[in-house]
């Protein structure tokens, strides 16, 4: 008989055999699957008594089979009817289905809309996942819960397919940090761990893979937080596998994510997992690293350190210099303002900002000894930049023509606080298009949504500027040295939330230093 003529649903004649020989069988058939049992003790509810997530079988729901012996032959299928046990467990008439007495037989779900000769290489695409609505499990039951069984058909009573689930579900529990619709949630794993497609054995349950990747995406629609600190509930269907360390990343319709690290997980058949994480920013870490500093490329003639000198994090305010000091200000000394001079101790450490203290004159701004006007020096000597003494390999401070091709080809936008940290500044993203390039988005404007964290950037915190002994407008405005003196005053940048000015100042103050390297 033709694999075309095997449709074999519950109206058709008990006499088609599919070329086996037996006695026709003429009891029920009983289908049943278990839940998925949450792994690791971990206890979660899908209602208020569950330790697990149910599986239930549906009217009409459609099951491939094979007879594997004493005779090998090609798939039928069949819908089910009659769901009991809260649709646990299903049946059909074995009767109308030709099941004969004495054989053995592979089942498999959900059902291919292709006719399979060969049981052993069942197609499975993990791919395409797609969950509508927050807690909702529907899309796992639509093609993803891959199942299989076997069973012989005894001489005498009914027969029963226990079904086995070949995949794990991945619960996530997201704390969300922002209102937002949300598009797409991506684990991501550092190599190729996840099967995104592979073929099951009907029999055993078997997998074999066909494409890996190292990241899985479930698209999101209808799924919405409305304030910050809001759940979000969804359900992920792999092949086991073990993850080793994880990315979550969330991503909102307007193109913004947030992201979690999680520990190693193994994922095993039939079993449910819990992940959860509280998200946040995701932020550019950058694209190289020199002499154990980070450093990101603008598309610009230098690159970038991604954060001050002497901070411990792009929101760090760090360390503050006097323009042609390499010593800086230490506030555990902040008690001991004697105006030592620079040159003659040799233990001496910034805590007051003046000429009184200021290496490169002798007390006043018209006793400079180097620099400017004195040697018509007009770039820092690396034994006096910052950068170059307290980074090394090929770290320095950015000439002034560099720090206005860093205000001319960027896109600087200002934040209240910067990646959740509560330090407000300008991030300047690499632009994406030439209109973009030297546009300022102050406070109160709203920059194109086209832009995340994720992004190539730096960030300038607000670090205020030192005077005197005193630290003044940390948190509002930033000054910036370059290495360069025009007109006898050294060139900086400033700003604040509503506006960039390229300035000259004297040397003596004590702004940041933000490092560029070749």
């Amino acid at each position: 008989m033709s694999i075309a003529m095997v449709t074999l649903l519950a109206s058709c004649s008990s006499d088609m055999e599919l070329s086996q020989t037996g006695e026709k069988f003429d009891g029920k058939v009983t289908l049943s699957a278990p839940a998925y049992e949450y792994e690791d003790g971990t206890r979660t509810t899908l209602t208020s008594s569950e330790s697990g997530i149910s599986f239930a079988w549906d009217d009409d729901e459609t099951i491939g089979i094979f007879p594997i012996a004493p005779t090998t032959n090609a798939q039928a299928h069949q819908k089910l009817d009659n769901g009991s046990n809260n649709g646990t467990k299903s049946s059909f008439d074995g009767a109308g289905w030709a099941l004969l007495r004495g054989n053995t037989y592979a089942a498999y779900y959900p059902f291919q809309t292709k006719e399979y000769e060969d049981y052993t290489k069942i197609p499975i695409d993990m791919t395409g996942q797609t969950q509508n609505g927050n807690g909702t499990l529907a899309h796992i039951g639509a093609g993803y819960d891959y199942m299989y069984a076997t069973a012989s058909v005894p001489k005498n009573g009914d027969v029963s397919f226990d079904f086995n689930h070949v995949c794990s579900i991945v619960k996530l529990e997201l704390t969300m940090p922002v209102a937002a619709t949300w598009e797409n949630v991506t684990l991501s794993s550092g190599s190729s761990v996840f099967i995104t497609k592979a073929t099951m054995n009907a029999s055993t349950g078997a997998i074999a893979s066909v494409t890996k990747s190292s990241s899985v995406v479930l698209s999101l629609s209808n799924v919405s937080t409305t304030s910050a600190n809001q759940k979000l509930e969804l359900y992920m269907a792999v092949l086991p596998t073990t993850t080793g360390d994880l990315t979550v990343k969330a991503r909102t319709s307007a193109n913004y994510d947030y992201t979690a690290t999680l520990s190693s997980k193994t994922l095993k058949a039939g079993k449910a997992h819990l992940l959860t994480a509280t998200l946040v920013a995701a932020t550019f870490t950058g694209d190289g690293v020199e002499n154990g500093h980070a450093y990101v490329d603008l598309g610009l003639s230098v690159k970038w350190a991604t954060m001050n000198v002497g901070a411990s994090s792009p929101a760090d305010y760090g360390n503050y210099y006097a323009w042609g000091e390499t010593k800086a200000y230490n506030e555990a000394d902040e008690t001991n303002l004697t105006n030592y001079n620079y040159n003659s101790k040799s233990s001496y450490v910034k805590t007051y900002y003046a000429y009184s203290t200021y290496k490169w004159c002798n007390g006043s701004s018209d006793s400079m000894t180097k620099y400017g006007t004195v040697d018509n020096k007009t770039t820092l000597d690396s034994e006096d930049d910052a950068a170059s003494v307290n980074w090394g390999g090929k770290w320095r401070m950015p000439t002034h023509t560099e720090q206005l091709e860093l205000v001319d080809n960027c896109y600087w936008v200002w934040t209240s606080s910067y990646n959740s940290t509560g330090k407000a500044g300008y991030i300047i993203y690499k632009a994406k298009s030439s209109s973009d390039k030297g546009q300022v988005v102050t406070s109160g404007n709203t920059p194109s949504s086209s832009y995340s964290l994720s992004d190539s950037h730096i960030f300038l915190p607000a670090a205020g500027c030192r005077n005197g002994g005193l630290l003044w407008y940390a948190g509002s405005s930033g000054y910036y040295w370059s290495a360069s003196v025009c007109d006898g005053y050294v060139r900086r940048f400033y700003f604040n939330s509503s506006r960039f000015d390229r300035d000259s100042y004297g040397c003596w103050d004590g702004p940041s230093v933000r490092a560029v390297c070749e």
